[in-house]
């Protein structure tokens, strides 16, 4: 007998630890978001392509080779000549630093770019994995009331049969019992959108299986509106990368300007006629600047640079604003979860069936048992999920941690 009973507990042990180990924690969901998610493979592919741009700007302008013969002749007299010679463009001693400069700033900010993307969906998964926490244990709650509302109604039929109770008493609880499936159907739908979208941000299919750990949060905040919005100044990655488009836009127009200077070519060979004369040749062309003084490009340039200081400086003011309404929602939100932390609520439903079953309390007392218990963990469950999502969005404005997120595996 003691052989069965350490065996049941064998395997009980075995199961847990394999539910435990097909859990998806917090930190292998937002792991598997970034290999994942399509935007960060978009992001890459910019990188790769401004890589592209930058090595190609560096390369040295290919040289020209030219070869050229005469070969003359009359009734008596014959002539000929041939010429070898090379030409390259010697603009480019002084034009592509800027250029190349501009071209490796613009990677940079694309890097930062990537940065940026990958907070966002950093913190994006964190709010959703939390919400699917958060209807998940909602459901729950709302699936062991059905049951107990159910079995309360069954009890009902037979209590009619007997005469205890009426006909219209029966009506009344099934339907109560058909309000809260269709209550039940509505949060486990909203349950299924927040796991079909964290399946879509870590690459999920929609048919592959999900169950996420128990994750503890703590809504502490430490810090004020103006350190926040300090915070995200220092600390956003979109911010550095517009600092370096502008400042790529500047170095593109100084390279613009150093266009104004005509193309030059140095050209150098050798010559040889049949008279045996020879010898070396150079030759130098270059334009008359007398139309076109790349005054398109220089123009376009300044307008580009204009046009990305003033999207930084909006961006910087946009910020604050964000940071500023997210602030007053974290407050909000947090003022109406607490003062709702510490409410029994399934006491109250406990209390009022079995009130009910044992005949101390009427029908309608019941009922008001019944839906004060089912709107006040409904209640509690979205103000939960609204601070935690003006949390996580604080976070995502701010590009940092503020708050702890400690994983409970229960």
């Amino acid at each position: 007998m003691r052989f069965y009973h350490l065996l049941i507990v064998l395997t009980a042990i075995l199961f847990i630890s394999i539910n435990a180990q097909n859990n998806l924690t917090i930190d292998e969901a937002i792991k598997l978001s970034l290999i994942n998610n399509i935007e960060i493979h978009e992001q890459n592919a910019n990188i790769q392509n401004s890589e592209l741009n930058l090595s190609n700007s560096s390369q040295l302008p290919n040289p020209i080779f030219s070869y050229s013969r005469e070969d003359l002749k009359d009734d008596s007299f014959k002539f000929g000549e041939w010429t070898a010679s090379g030409s390259i463009p010697i603009n480019f001693l002084w034009e592509r630093w800027s250029n190349i400069e501009s071209k490796n700033n613009i990677l940079e900010a694309q890097k930062y770019f990537l940065d940026h993307k990958k907070l966002n969906l950093t913190f994006k998964v964190r709010e959703i994995y939390s919400a699917l926490h958060n209807y998940t244990l909602l459901t729950k709650s709302l699936n062991s009331t059905l049951l107990k509302l159910s079995d309360l109604a069954k009890t009902a039929k037979y209590r009619v049969q007997e005469g205890d109770i009426s006909e219209y008493e029966l009506q009344r609880i099934l339907l109560e019992l058909n309000q809260l499936k269709s209550i039940f159907s509505e949060i486990d739908l909203q349950k299924r959108n927040y796991q079909n979208n964290l399946k879509l941000l870590i690459g999920y299919g929609i048919n592959e299986d999900l169950s996420i750990e128990s994750p503890e949060l703590k809504s502490d905040l430490n810090f004020t509106k103006e350190e926040l919005i300090n915070l995200a100044i220092q600390n956003r990655n979109d911010i550095k990368a517009s600092s370096l488009l502008v400042e790529s836009e500047n170095l593109f127009l100084s390279h613009n300007k150093l266009k104004v200077i005509p193309n030059i070519n140095l050209t150098a060979g050798y010559k040889k006629q049949t008279d045996d004369l020879s010898g070396t040749i150079l030759q130098v062309d270059f334009e008359i600047p007398l139309f076109n003084r790349n005054q398109i490009g220089i123009q376009q340039a300044e307008i580009g640079l204009s046009l990305l200081e003033n999207k930084k400086a909006f961006l910087i003011e946009r910020i604050k604003a964000e940071i500023s309404e997210a602030y007053n929602r974290y407050s909000a939100n947090n003022e109406l979860y607490k003062a709702q932390v510490g409410f029994e609520f399934q006491n109250i439903f406990s209390s009022a069936a079995y009130s009910y079953e044992q005949g101390e309390i009427s029908l309608v007392e019941f009922i008001d048992g019944l839906n004060a218990y089912v709107n006040g963990i409904i209640l509690f469950n979205q103000l939960e999920v609204n601070l935690f999502k003006s949390v996580f969005d604080l976070e995502r404005q701010v590009a940092t941690k503020i708050i702890n997120f400690n994983e409970n595996n229960n």
